[in-house]
């Protein structure tokens, strides 16, 4: 007899968060070199949407056997390295800020990592925050209000170019797909070759 029956996604985060979760694996951690940093990850489907690159500043953790670098494991911060590292992470946490999520300043044309290194010390990352900056700014920064005024060009001329850039995706996939279908019909075109080619010998 069959029985229909709904089940629920397991969710491992509340898994790894389970009280009695063996540890014993992690018993060498004192020894370990572990370090937090925040990585840009380019959103794919965001940057399509708004025609230009879009980053968010994602957690990430290098973990390592001190004196062998072959031993170095780089990944997205996770649920379980969160607990296992608890203690390094909050302290880590607390002095990083908060992710920031937008297009890097040094996409801007003439934009040099000295300039990018002077915004960001006023909290300015992002061609977003740039464009969006307080007037006031500009008695700190020699070439303030030209800096803006290209933010402000740059976003607008990606939001033109975003349904261009959406356009030449669609068109890529449907490249692909065609590609595909040419690839299936010779296939068959040369089976069906082959078949014909036996039944003429098999004939004789």
């Amino acid at each position: 007899m069959l029985v229909n029956a709904t089940t629920t996604p397991t969710d491992w985060n509340a898994v790894a968060d389970a009280p009695g979760l063996d540890e014993d694996r992690f018993a060498g951690d004192a020894k370990l070199f572990v370090q937090f940093f925040r990585k840009p990850v380019l959103q794919p489907g965001l940057s399509q949407q708004e025609g230009r690159a879009i980053y968010k500043e994602t957690d990430y953790i290098r973990i390592m056997v001190p004196g062998d670098k072959l031993s170095v494991i780089e990944r997205p911060v996770d649920a379980i390295d969160a607990r296992r590292f608890a203690d390094k992470y909050e302290k880590w946490k607390a002095g990083a800020g908060n992710a920031v999520e937008g297009t890097p300043l040094s996409s801007l044309p003439k934009m040099t990592p000295s300039k990018v290194e002077e915004y960001k010390f006023f909290g300015l990352h992002t061609v977003e925050q740039l464009a969006d900056a307080n007037d006031n700014l500009g008695q700190k920064f020699f070439g303030f209000q030209e800096d803006k005024r290209a933010a402000k060009a740059f976003i607008e001329l990606a939001k033109g170019n975003a349904p261009i850039e959406k356009m030449n995706e669609e068109l890529k996939a449907r490249d692909s797909k065609i590609e595909e279908l040419q690839a299936q019909i010779e296939a068959i075109t040369r089976m069906m070759g082959a078949k014909s080619g036996k039944s003429k010998t098999d004939a004789e």
